[in-house]
């Protein structure tokens, strides 16, 4: 989000003051006092944030944004910036759809309005297509009895019918549904297929398999709010409430669940979409098969519909994307970091799939959504 805010000041000659709290009351007329901002986003995403972390009134008239905020967080009719709750669970429910589940749950987070909203749009996206869920929420709060909260989920993951498509309402809660499914012998994704929300590196990495997560696009709403905030600055006093949608999904072992049919294709997998897979060649993946490279090609196709090959550019053209949107490398750095020899060839693959230069892709996708 922060990136997104820069990404629109970029040019200009704004200057930002970014103030981190770990939950806890801000000094706000301090800082004010001693900053003097023309205009402030409030940021309210984190998990200790609460409508006391930042007084509301002690903002005075200044103009302000409130960017993933809970609705306690908010003055009544702010203008705000949040996720597209219906985006990121229709992304969900058409994973688990196209695995051809017929039972489906989701794990959500007690008293957060977010996840109650992913809650309704991921039931709705599933009763468009004639299906129906189990659902479940988990209390987080630092005040309950965690053991006995995660026996009650443990004891409700069992009675799911199985096998299972299930959304959590983002990685944190997936990632203890996973460990839950493994301390109770639930396989994933074979009895249990799991998607996560957020795409928190740090998390879908290390668990166990590797958690599939939608992305919503963070930095999409971090350059609507830097743009809500200069209309403001320039006198628009229109309320506005608007959403950022979804950079992907992206795909690990807590959703391959054809495991059962063939682990080595679905070890392959892990190798090609692991962050060192881009530099790898099908050689490289097909040596692991314990069968000649033919039989392995024909075995990995028969599961996934395409060739080694496809699967690995597939692999570079999306951490290529996640580069040019991210960061401000060179064209060069990001093609060496993708695992491309020579920049022309780079280039070219980019356009034939895209159907732009990689900086034109760039432009559009960090500039488009503030205009």
């Amino acid at each position: 989000m922060l990136a997104g805010v820069q990404d629109f000041m970029r040019g200009t000659e704004w200057n930002l003051v970014a103030l981190e709290s770990d939950g806890s009351p801000f000094p706000v007329r301090k800082l004010i006092s001693f900053w003097k901002p023309v205009g402030c986003i409030v940021e309210g995403n984190g998990k200790n944030v609460t409508g006391a972390t930042i007084p509301q009134n002690a903002l005075g008239k200044m103009p302000v944004v409130y960017l993933g905020c809970e609705a306690s967080v908010m003055p009544k009719g702010a203008t705000s910036v949040v996720h597209d709750a219906v985006a990121t669970s229709n992304a969900a429910a058409r994973e688990l759809l196209s695995l051809d589940f017929r039972s489906f749950a989701f794990v959500g987070v007690c008293g957060k309005s977010w996840s109650a909203r992913r809650r309704e749009a991921f039931a709705a996206a599933l009763e468009t297509n004639g299906e129906k869920m189990e659902t479940i929420d988990f209390d987080m709060a630092a005040t309950v009895d965690y053991e006995s909260e995660a026996e009650r989920l443990r004891v409700w993951l069992d009675a799911l019918p199985k096998p299972c498509g299930l959304m959590a309402a983002n990685d944190a809660i997936a990632e203890i549904v996973l460990s839950i499914c493994r301390m109770s012998d639930i396989n994933v994704p074979e009895d249990v297929a799991v998607i996560g929300v957020d795409d928190a590196e740090s998390i879908c990495e290390n668990t166990v398999p590797k958690l599939s997560s939608v992305r919503p696009d963070f930095r999409q709403g971090g350059r609507l709010a830097a743009r809500l905030l200069v209309k403001k600055l320039q006198g628009d006093t229109t309320q506005r409430r608007v959403v950022f949608s979804v950079y992907g999904l992206v795909r690990r072992g807590s959703t391959r669940v054809f495991r059962r049919k063939d682990s080595e294709v679905a070890d392959a997998l892990e190798r090609i979409w692991a962050p060192d897979g881009v530099f790898l060649s099908a050689r490289d993946i097909l040596s692991n098969f314990s069968c000649s490279r033919r039989n392995a090609e024909i075995r990995f196709r028969l599961m996934t519909g395409h060739s080694v090959l496809q699967e690995l550019a597939a692999a570079r053209l999306q951490r290529a994307k996640k580069l040019l949107s991210d960061t401000t490398l060179q064209v060069s750095e990001i093609a060496a970091n993708c695992g491309y020899r020579f920049t022309t060839h780079f280039r070219k693959i980019f356009r034939d799939e895209t159907g732009m230069n990689p900086l034109a892709w760039r432009k559009a996708n960090t500039r488009q959504s503030a205009k």
